[in-house]
């Protein structure tokens, strides 16, 4: 399969769920909206959870891409603002993957393979968090545990996404949010 086949099939299933939720997502759904048949999807990711397990990692993979892209990100703390600010955006892309992401946290509580995947995925966006941190540390000097900074701020992106998809808040209030949480702890 092309790159470009598999980006549109997992930008395709990122949409189906912005869509109709976990609940009522469908493979063939899935497939119309990429313009693939059912039996490609099936043929490069397996069943259900295979394709949702990648969607996952698309999503997360997105996110670093669109904080690597950012004007601004020029030492540790700017790129660490920018990666965990992404999350938060007009972009209708964005929003289709932080509800995919939402979603797919939600089914993992119920879903074992989902659940390692959710996991999986976590660790590796945390694991990038927390380097961001160490490096910002050992620029500034301090003695911030990045490990505990970094559950702590992705823990909060997650929060503030549940709250922005709902309306709660704005993508300017949990971009501010997320800048005044890195400044506070001395980043």
């Amino acid at each position: 399969m092309t790159n470009d086949a598999r980006e549109r099939i997992l930008t395709a299933c990122e949409q189906t769920i912005a869509r109709a939720g976990i609940r009522g997502f469908r493979m063939q759904d899935v497939a119309s909206t990429a313009g693939v048949s059912i039996g490609l999807l099936a043929y490069h990711f397996g069943d259900r959870d295979g394709l949702l397990q990648a969607a996952l990692d698309h999503v997360t993979e997105r996110a670093a891409d669109r904080a690597t892209h950012s004007a601004d990100a020029t030492t540790a703390a700017t790129r660490l603002a920018a990666l965990l600010c992404s999350e938060f955006g007009r972009d209708p892309e964005i929003r289709a993957g932080s509800i995919a992401w939402n979603e797919l946290r939600a089914l993992a509580v119920f879903e074992p393979a989902q659940a390692a995947a959710v996991a999986r995925s976590t660790a590796a966006w945390q694991r990038t968090v927390h380097e961001l941190i160490a490096e910002a540390v050992q620029d500034r000097g301090g003695d911030l545990d990045p490990a505990a900074a970094a559950l702590i701020l992705t823990a909060l992106v997650e929060g503030l996404s549940g709250r922005w998809l709902t309306g709660q808040v704005t993508v300017e209030e949990a971009q501010v949010s997320v800048r005044e949480a890195i400044r506070g702890l001395g980043l």
